[in-house]
């Protein structure tokens, strides 16, 4: 009978097999072929693979929804001096006088330009960005660059910061935002389309909106004292929670944005979330829609300004942490002829 003892050495050196733990063939010590060996195991019932290894962490990464920041695309942006300054002043001048009729001896008739500086005070704010090292590595784990994650949230908290800023200003300070500056006229309130109901909502007639954007338009027109037609180009703001009102469709298949086109050409309709009372999280109380004249003689009506558009300070690491404070900075928004703009709530 063939031994494995005697097999073993050949096998490792002429085959280059070798079979550590085995120390004979299977029959060698007299088995009985009567029946199958059994060989019973001691450890435990197999649960299956551990979860750990059939699961995968998809390398995309889905950020949650945030309401976005549209005040500086609306209103336009200007960087005004930097954070060691806390006040901007803005020259307004103004022609005046009176003429009468020509003589030689005549000495009436006199001009003059009258100057005046209207005040804006400037608004820093901060945020942190704090990681510590064992959470890093484990994020890291998860395909999940924690700290360039914390970086990113910081500069987005402070991005939401300067929109709520440019839309609302700050309470005492001489900082105003675009939807609240005491200089704004006075809002005119939108036409009864059902009832008593003034909202665009409760019809789904262009025809009976459109007479709104007459009237906000003729508003505007006044105030501008013919300095404007229905050629010049003109931008509106609106709560963006109405935006579908511009497809509402009339009995001759004409749409309402087909309609204010067809009227004025130039208008560029902009959707606002913080216009409007649902999307705004508290800060309007009414819908309100804003027409204006975006540029007048060479001059910008209106423009949203800040100091600093991010500083990254210093990084102060700890023994097993880390953090970083993130600041900007902003006047709100400058409404540099108001005269230019009408309001209308209750759309």
């Amino acid at each position: 009978m063939a031994s494995f003892r005697n097999d073993a050495t050949r096998l490792a050196q002429d085959w280059g097999i070798n079979l550590p733990g085995v120390t004979h063939y299977v029959g060698e010590r007299g088995n009985a072929f009567d029946a199958a060996p059994t060989f019973s195991a001691v450890t435990a019932p197999n649960s299956g693979i551990p979860t750990v290894i059939n699961t995968m962490v998809d390398p995309q990464l889905i950020r949650q929804l945030i309401t976005p920041t549209k005040s500086e695309e609306i209103y336009g942006s200007q960087k005004k001096g930097d954070r060691a300054i806390k006040t901007v002043m803005f020259p307004v001048i103004e022609a005046s006088g009176y003429a009468v009729a020509y003589g030689d001896y005549e000495q009436a008739g006199d001009s003059s330009a009258n100057a005046n500086w209207v005040n804006r005070q400037s608004f820093t704010f901060q945020t942190w960005a704090k990681y510590g090292d064992l959470e890093a590595e484990m994020m890291g784990m998860g395909n999940i660059d924690w700290v360039a994650e914390q970086r990113t949230a910081g500069a987005s908290v402070l991005e939401k910061q300067q929109n709520l800023l440019n839309l609302f200003g700050l309470t005492g300070l001489e900082n105003y935002g675009a939807l609240n500056d005491p200089a704004l006229p006075a809002a005119i309130t939108a036409s009864v389309k059902v009832g008593t109901s003034t909202a665009w909502t409760s019809v789904s007639d262009p025809n009976l909106i459109y007479p709104d954007f007459v009237t906000l338009f003729a508003a505007l027109n006044k105030a501008m004292m013919g300095n404007i037609n229905n050629q010049t180009r003109l931008k509106v703001v609106a709560p963006s929670e109405l935006s579908q009102v511009l497809t509402y469709t009339n009995q001759y298949g004409l749409t309402l944005e087909k309609m204010l086109k067809q009227s004025w050409p130039n208008m560029e309709i902009e959707f606002l979330p913080e216009a409007g009372v649902t999307m705004s999280g508290g800060y309007t109380s009414a819908n309100v829609m804003q027409m204006f004249v975006p540029e007048v003689e060479g001059v910008e009506t209106v423009t949203t300004a800040f100091t600093e558009r991010l500083t990254m300070h210093r990084l102060e690491q700890y023994s097993t942490n880390a953090r970083q404070k993130m600041s900007r900075g902003g006047w709100g928004t400058i409404w540099k002829r108001p005269m230019a703009v009408a309001q209308m709530v209750g759309i």
